[in-house]
């Protein structure tokens, strides 16, 4: 032990007669008495170190306290250290003679450490009574392992606390609900799935503390199994979706199977927790089953949204039977779409000809033959749609009758043509007639819808009738294109009587022919020799009395004809004015001799003339001449005279024989 060091010390002291007071300062002992005063002063370390605390109650956790470190040291004190004890690990936590500090579970054991030159020492560790909240609270399960559903378990609350824990409670953790299930430290209960997740929650004066959520492992069967879709939104048809299968199972699910459900009617279409597939408006109704060793459990059904354009777009008609013309008709259009039809369109189909006639789903009409054919279009964001073409039950007359003929080419005359009669009528035509049209007299030439004749270019213009019970209706007339070779040719003149020779003269030719006669020659008529003239329609030359006898011939790809032989009447003077005697051979001179003029001539010759030779004596004016033949005779000669001129013959080629007498 070290001894302490003696110093000077003045002190005063006063006290009462026989009374003696001791003091204490720093290891200083002074003595005082009624008589005098004995000072004895000695240096030494730290001792009698304690610790005073403010408050001296129990505080809380967090609470301001402040302690206060105080020794007996010679000399004083120099250096104070507040140390924290956690265990028997000392942790520095102040260096001066006052430690205010938070108070804290963690620094309720703290001492302090006094120190001079001398030495040190500790004061004893004080004990702060912090009271805080539960803290650290955790559950333990007896028994640890899987347990089957419905098997009794114990579980165990435990927590730190200042004061201790003075309530416990235990919750069943169901999704986002509490249920309070127990109010001990232990809890006994039958396991079930439905409190698999559970907590306690411990309690003092200073406030409350919840263990984390224990799971229990607890064996059961599938449940709550549920599908979620991606994209959650609605998706077109034939667009990717994807579908996954979750169920709460223990152990976890070993096999998932997707169904398809068609109207109760169940389709599997996938094996696996994760179904991908393209959109489909056949596969909306879906679920899937999740299975474990313990059983099965089925999602309720998820309906997708899928998005498809119009289908099956329909047109149903009230009434439904025939109707007049001109009634009243309802007709509704309807067609499956996701998302529902936005707009409806109405045709009516004239032909190739649409032409738009409402735009609901709903349209009133007056029945018309001309809108017998309508259709309804279906529009939705997605797409559109058409129905099929419905032909209206209207009753009507017949209308628009009309004739197609095959073959639709020209026919040669005589061979067979067929000719189809059609109308547009309700009810359907019931009695058809055909008319052959001969320049306004009309034929019935057949009574049925189709005419099988021969054709011939009398029944070029034909029509036909279709009759029903409300009325008829003609088609047009069908001018058939049959074909002939020429006839009826014949020959035409600008003017008619007759024509002076070498005067022009047309003449045309024309015939009835199909195809229309190509070419035209013009012949001379020559007795028995037929002479080409010229080929053409019309014919212009000057008037001869050597053409006075035309005809013409017309030609096609058929055939030729003739005309009759055309006679002109080609007036010209006479001419080849020539004598004939009888008898022809010679004469005796003195005989009788008959003599005849004869001449061409047109008009004829209107009077013929006798004359001499030497100077014109006139000796006769008909045409025969009777006279006796003399040797003079050949000096006569005729003249033959019409309205145009005159032309004379030769003088006569007259052998006449003279006669002479003897005498013996």
């Amino acid at each position: 032990m070290m001894l302490g060091r003696i110093a000077p010390l003045s002190l005063s002291c006063s006290s009462t007669v026989g009374v003696t007071i001791y003091y204490y300062l720093f290891g200083v002992r002074a003595k005082c008495s009624s008589s005098n005063l004995f000072i004895s002063f000695v240096e030494d370390r730290p001792r009698n170190t304690r610790v005073t605390v403010q408050p001296q109650t129990s505080v809380r956790e967090h609470s301001h306290v402040s302690l206060t470190c105080s020794s007996d040291a010679s000399p004083a004190v120099q250096h104070y250290r507040w140390y924290k004890d956690d265990g028997g690990a000392l942790t520095v936590i102040g260096n001066s003679a006052v430690l205010t500090m938070n108070a804290s579970k963690d620094t309720t054991a703290v001492f302090c450490e006094a120190q001079n030159d001398l030495g040190t020492d500790n004061s004893t560790v004080t004990r702060l009574d912090v009271q805080y909240q539960p803290q650290s609270t955790t559950v333990s399960v007896t028994p640890r392992g899987p347990v089957d559903e419905h098997s009794n378990v114990t579980v165990t609350c435990s927590s730190e606390a200042n004061p201790a824990v003075q309530h416990y409670r235990w919750y069943k953790a169901d999704g986002g609900a509490l249920s309070l299930i127990g109010n001990s430290a232990v809890l006994n209960f039958r396991a079930s799935k439905d409190s698999s997740q559970i907590f306690c929650e411990a309690l003092n004066d200073v406030g409350t503390d919840r263990s984390t959520v224990t799971q229990l492992l607890i064996n059961y069967r599938p449940r709550n199994t549920r599908v979620t879709v991606r994209p959650q939104t609605s998706v077109r048809e034939h667009s990717h979706v994807s579908l996954t299968c979750s169920s709460d199972a223990s152990p976890a699910v070993q096999h998932y199977r997707w169904y398809k459900d068609d109207g109760g009617a169940l389709t599997v279409i996938g094996n696996s927790a994760v179904l991908t597939m393209n959109a489909s408006k056949d596969t909306t109704a879906v679920f899937c089953e999740a299975q474990n060793d313990l059983g099965t459990d089925n999602s309720t059904v998820t309906r997708l949204d899928v998005q498809y354009q119009p289908q099956s777009t329909t047109v149903s008609v009230t009434p439904r039977g025939p109707v007049d013309e001109h009634s009243n008709v309802t007709v509704t259009c309807s067609s499956e779409a996701n998302p529902a039809v936005q707009h409806y369109r109405w045709y009516k189909a004239d032909g190739g000809a649409l032409s738009l006639i409402g735009n609901s789903a709903v349209l009133n009409f007056r029945a018309s033959k001309d809108s017998s054919q309508i259709f309804c279009e279906a529009l939705n964001d997605v797409g559109t749609d058409r129905s099929a073409v419905t032909q209206l039950l209207i009753n009507y007359r017949p209308r628009n009758t009309r004739v197609t003929v095959q073959p639709q080419t020209s026919v040669r005359e005589h061979s067979h043509v067929s000719l189809s009669c059609s109308s547009d009528a309700s009810p359907a035509v019931q009695h058809y007639r055909w008319y052959k049209d001969d320049g306004g007299a009309l034929t019935v030439i057949g009574n049925s819808a189709v005419l099988t004749m021969n054709a011939s270019k009398d029944t070029t213009a034909v029509f036909c009738e279709a009759q029903n019970d409300l009325g008829t209706d003609n088609s047009t007339f069908i001018q058939l294109d049959v074909q002939y070779s020429p006839r009826n040719t014949t020959i035409s003149r600008l003017s008619f009587g007759p024509v002076v020779e070498n005067d022009d003269v047309t003449l045309t030719c024309s015939s009835d022919a199909s195809p229309a006669a190509r070419l035209y020659r013009w012949y001379k008529a020559d007795a028995e020799t037929d002479t080409h003239i010229r080929d053409s329609a019309v014919l212009t030359m000057k008037a001869s009395k050597d053409t006075t006898q035309i005809f013409c011939e017309a030609l096609n790809d058929l055939g030729t004809d003739r005309s009759a032989v055309t006679h002109l009447d080609v007036r010209y003077h006479p001419r080849n004015t020539r004598v004939t005697v009888s008898p022809s051979g010679p004469v005796l001179e003195h005989h009788i001799v008959t003599l005849e003029c004869s001449s061409d001539a047109n008009p004829v010759v209107q009077r013929y003339s006798w004359h001499h030779a030497d100077g014109g004596t006139l000796i006769g004016n008909s045409a025969l001449l009777k006279m006796n033949a003399s040797k003079n005779i050949a000096d006569i000669f005729c003249r033959a005279q019409n309205d145009l001129g005159t032309d004379d013959s030769s003088n006569i080629p007259l052998d006449v024989q003279c006669t002479y007498s003897f005498s013996v």
